[in-house]
């Protein structure tokens, strides 16, 4: 008896222990992301649309393709249907070697529209960043946008972006939508994150720092500024998120105009899901270790706070998610009765996981009950299996050779 009261004695004081670490570092960093939430339905809720100016500047869309025979079609198309002036668009569809039927069909859309043309990269087969670098060489646009093969913005989404550049402002990135998200319950969980995510992160941010990030799609930048930057990093997992930080650190702004929405088709199966978020947070680990020690050329010390919370967001909820489930564990362990903090440990971060999750789907008009109902499971379910991501998120950062991972698409 007394080596089992000895045992439970040391699983307390180690479930104390945890309160204490949560305390003081998970829990202030989801009252940060509640304070960015407020922040991001202030955002929206006062945002205006901007005029757009008469002179529009001429922009090259960049779309890096490889095997898209299923949806190419139809992202062409919604080019096409961009309500931008023709003479003053170009498209680049980059085939990176595809071996489906993913050049003819492009090839095929082409001869219906002069503004698109067809290339076929040279030595691809070394990722988006190599890609797109590609088609910068390319361009002629005083701008470049950039769209994944699997898009379909809204057809006045590009003129949307374009409005809001400026000196300031040189890159401007929109709103993404999960086209495909009532496929399946997966799908609807990625719907909810993208959804809050984008709230969050880019609404929360442009209204306390005034700047956001660059996501892998549906933004737009200057090409002077890109070239000076030297394009995207070819060794880049995260080539978005590598380059909004050089971005940010000349001292320069990315506007988010949520009003710019694309939509976009998500993996339909908790394989290729796993895969592609692998390749992200390893992709965030590449940029930390790359940009760690410029972290003082980011203005201001609440926006350097916020992009490496930024990076490190896979792992802060992995830590998040591992600190609740141990105390639980414990406290079912040792059988006591549950006390005031053993309360709060378990509680906390699912309520505030909660009230985020609700507030994505309050501000992304999601009336479909399915969605509020399957939220409350979301934390039990599509969360835990971030400790694994985030592993092999590491894991994959690890590698010598990074090899880009080219997500799947299904029909839709």
């Amino acid at each position: 008896m007394e080596l089992f009261a000895e045992t439970v004695e040391l699983l307390m004081s180690i479930l104390r222990l945890i309160w204490l670490f949560s305390a003081a570092v998970i829990y202030p960093v989801f009252l940060y992301y509640i304070a960015l939430t407020i922040a991001g339905l202030r955002y929206n809720s006062k945002f205006k649309e901007p005029e757009i100016p008469d002179g529009l500047p001429s922009v090259t869309i960049l779309i890096p393709a490889r095997n898209e025979g299923l949806v190419i079609r139809d992202t062409l198309l919604a080019m096409a249907n961009l309500d931008y002036p023709k003479d003053k668009l170009e498209v680049l569809l980059l085939d990176d070697g595809s071996t489906d039927d993913t050049l003819g069909i492009a090839e095929e859309v082409a001869k219906e529209y002069p503004f698109i043309r067809v290339i076929r990269v040279e030595g691809g087969g070394r990722g988006k960043s190599y890609v797109l670098n590609y088609g910068l060489r390319l361009a002629r646009g005083e701008v470049i946008a950039v769209y994944d093969a699997d898009n379909r913005p809204e057809p006045g989404a590009l003129k949307a972006l374009v409005a809001m550049l400026s000196d300031e402002t040189p890159a401007v990135t929109g709103k993404v939508r999960t086209i495909n998200w009532d496929r399946n319950v997966l799908t609807r969980f990625i719907c909810m994150e993208y959804l809050y995510f984008q709230l969050a992160g880019q609404s929360g941010k442009s209204r306390l720092y005034k700047t956001a990030v660059l996501p892998g799609t549906n933004f737009v930048i200057r090409k002077d500024l890109l070239e000076e930057l030297g394009g995207w990093d070819e060794e880049a997992l995260a080539e978005d998120l590598e380059l909004s930080f050089r971005i940010i650190a000349l001292r320069k702004r990315i506007a988010y105009n949520p009003l710019a929405v694309t939509w976009e088709q998500e993996p339909e199966s908790w394989r290729v899901w796993f895969r592609q978020r692998t390749r992200w947070a390893a992709g965030n680990v590449y940029t930390v270790r790359e940009h760690i020690k410029r972290f003082h050329e980011i203005p201001g010390w609440g926006l350097r706070f916020d992009l490496l919370l930024t990076l490190m967001v896979y792992y802060l909820l992995a830590i998040a998610v591992i600190v609740a489930d141990v105390a639980f564990v414990l406290l079912v362990l040792t059988s006591s009765g549950t006390t005031w903090f053993t309360s709060f440990v378990l509680s906390f971060v699912y309520v505030s996981f909660l009230l985020e999750i609700f507030a994505g789907l309050y501000d992304g008009k999601i009336r479909s009950v399915g969605c509020w109902l399957l939220a409350p499971l979301m934390y039990y379910t599509y969360s835990q299996i971030w400790i694994f991501i985030s592993l092999a998120g590491l894991w994959e950062a690890g590698k010598a050779k990074k090899v880009w991972y080219k997500t799947p698409r299904t029909a839709v």
